[in-house]
């Protein structure tokens, strides 16, 4: 039976290993990542979502944060954005609401091209996401007329995987959905398991995420959807061809 980790944070995690399990793969969770939520934020939020216009949620973890603190606002005139169809989706059945999102791609160049973001003057944009991240999103908003904040909800640490065990047991491969991911892997890996995780499979939902592994020197790299179903059927498609 065929092992895949899944890096990613645990509270997205629970899915995707049910479905990889019932694909037959032996799967379980690799802890490359911690969230801290911070209080202080989560306390700010209902006030800067009440102000804005439009919510933009940049990831899956935004969205399980904020929304317990946000189901109780008026939601008549917002407008709901999400980068990804996965997360939207998610938003959706939180919210009740339309949520706007890319039909094709799943960054922010894609979230970018939705005509209800194309002209913003007099408008204000609230970006929910994790501390830092690209400015490409929050620069291009501006640059359409809208008026940007942050409600910065979390911060990630470096996780603690079990390197002893993992050591004992090899994965075939493993499941990473942001370069950041990839770039924590190799370093907390150490060294001397270079080699190893060059040699392994990767899958991965984004063309970006891929790039940053080849450069980290992997070799097998499966680029899907992102979405759940789509990872599980590409790692079945490589096995299948490389059994």
């Amino acid at each position: 039976m065929r092992h895949v980790l899944v890096a990613r944070p645990l509270a997205q995690s629970s899915t995707l290993i049910a479905l990889l399990q019932a694909a037959g793969f032996r799967a379980s969770h690799c802890p490359l990542m911690a969230i801290v939520p911070q209080p202080d934020a989560l306390q700010a939020l209902p006030a800067q979502a009440s102000a804005a216009d439009d919510w933009v949620f940049v990831s899956p973890t935004a969205i399980d944060l904020a929304w317990p603190v946000l189901q109780a606002q008026d939601l008549s005139a917002k407008r709901l954005f999400c980068v990804g169809q996965a997360s939207a989706k998610r938003l959706m059945g939180l919210s009740g609401q339309n949520v706007h999102y890319p039909q094709h791609g799943s960054d922010s160049e894609a979230l970018l091209t939705l005509a209800e973001l194309g002209e913003l003057s007099g408008r204000s944009v609230l970006i929910i996401r994790g501390s830092g991240g690209r400015a490409l999103l929050a620069d291009s908003l501006r640059q359409r007329g809208a008026s940007v904040s942050f409600a910065e909800l979390y911060r990630r640490e470096d996780g603690k995987p079990d390197w002893t065990a993992l050591d004992q047991q090899a994965a075939d491969a493993i499941v990473i959905t942001s370069s950041e991911m990839a770039e924590q892997l190799f370093r907390l890996a150490g060294s001397s398991r270079v080699r190893a995780l060059q040699c392994l499979l990767y899958c991965v939902p984004h063309p970006r995420i891929a790039a940053r592994l080849a450069a980290l020197g992997a070799i097998h790299i499966v680029t899907t959807q992102a979405n759940d179903s789509a990872l599980v059927a590409g790692l079945q498609e490589w096995f299948c061809h490389y059994p």
